[in-house]
């Protein structure tokens, strides 16, 4: 008996819209049986109707077997209206996992003077509810500021089990562990932490590096890597790090993971300057629902998904600006659905 999903899509503010549009479609290639609720949230939401976070759309996350999202940020809603869509997603739905799968796919111009062979190919596990998440900033006077950051043993340890389990399930030989341990007491911790729980795994290897090594040998000894694990400001960082060797944040997807309840959603912000436009890369997005599908645990159609943008760019007949190319996001989507649909039929 075929298996039925309910998806939750939220395309949110700027390009949001017009990036989940095209992976739906991709979904849709695959010939799995889904049911989209689409919902408004975020700046755009707001403006419509005093709340940027509807009850329906709630409502229709809380029952959904996963999220599809796109972005939240508005010039014409304050900063804080968009950050609740978040606040709920991440904090009260405690999805403390980011992955962020970054990879080179082919025929994309790496900076790095890496060979073919070797390529991108680095998970970063990053926390995603604790650490700067938490907020514990404040003004002293005029001069001062102050951020306090929150590292906890039980968030340690929940997230530095999910790198070890996500090597397990995935082959992958190694977990860096990258901290600032030699510094700070919150580092120290989430190091002892990560001893620990690496002991459970004995056939996955485990590295450290300080977070200045880290970037210095993601440039110098980019082989060293296989999945970073660390906490949420270190790893925004290293992240964006990767995203200038595999073609922008245009290519870089990533999960919102917790025990019961996960939502996907690109890199990228709003990208309000190319909103509308029809240039904005969808390949983020359609990476990230080839995440939720695998995280559905159909990894056959996210393996199709993979396989259809790895042809599609190899081909190198449609892609956007960002690549440099001419083609519009609308394009990009169709070839890869329309790939995804031929590799399904084989």
């Amino acid at each position: 008996m075929v298996k039925g999903y309910k998806i939750c899509v939220l395309p949110g503010d700027g390009i949001g819209p017009e990036v989940t549009s095209e992976a739906m479609k991709v979904l849709k290639a695959t010939g799995l049986d889904l049911e989209f609720w689409i919902h408004d949230v975020g700046g755009n939401a707001y403006i419509k109707t005093g709340d940027p976070f509807p009850r329906g759309a709630k409502e229709a996350c809380d029952k959904a077997d996963a999220i599809l999202f796109g972005a939240v940020g508005h010039d014409y809603a304050p900063y804080d209206v968009s950050r609740k869509v978040l606040d709920y997603l991440r904090k009260e739905k405690d999805t403390y996992v980011n992955l962020r799968p970054l990879k080179l796919y082919p025929n994309i111009e790496c900076p790095l003077k890496i060979s073919e062979k070797q390529g991108v190919d680095v998970v970063i596990v990053r926390e995603n509810t604790e650490g700067e998440s938490v907020k514990q900033s404040e003004a002293v006077g005029v001069w001062i500021g102050s951020d306090m950051r929150i590292i906890t043993l039980f968030g340690s340890q929940r997230l530095i089990r999910f790198a070890f389990e996500y090597a397990r399930r995935h082959k992958r030989g190694k977990v860096t562990c990258v901290d600032m341990s030699n510094l700070l007491l919150g580092d120290k911790l989430f190091r002892v932490v990560f001893d620990e729980v690496s002991e459970w795994y004995p056939e996955v290897a485990k590295d450290y590096k300080a977070l200045d090594v880290a970037a210095m040998h993601l440039i110098s000894k980019l082989d060293s890597f296989d999945i970073i694990v660390t906490s949420n400001l270190y790893g925004d960082v290293l992240s964006g790090l990767l995203c200038a060797f595999i073609g922008g944040v245009g290519m870089a997807p990533s999960a919102c993971i917790g025990d019961h309840f996960a939502y996907f959603e690109p890199v990228h912000g709003s990208a309000r300057d190319i909103e509308g436009k029809g240039i904005a890369n969808p390949i983020a997005e359609i990476l990230s629902a080839k995440l939720m599908l695998e995280w559905l645990r159909e990894d056959e159609a996210a393996e199709t998904i993979d396989r259809a943008v790895s042809v599609v760019l190899e081909e190198g007949k449609v892609r956007t600006l960002d690549l440099r190319g001419t083609s519009s996001t609308k394009q990009v989507g169709d070839a890869i659905a329309q790939k995804v649909a031929e590799l399904s039929r084989r």
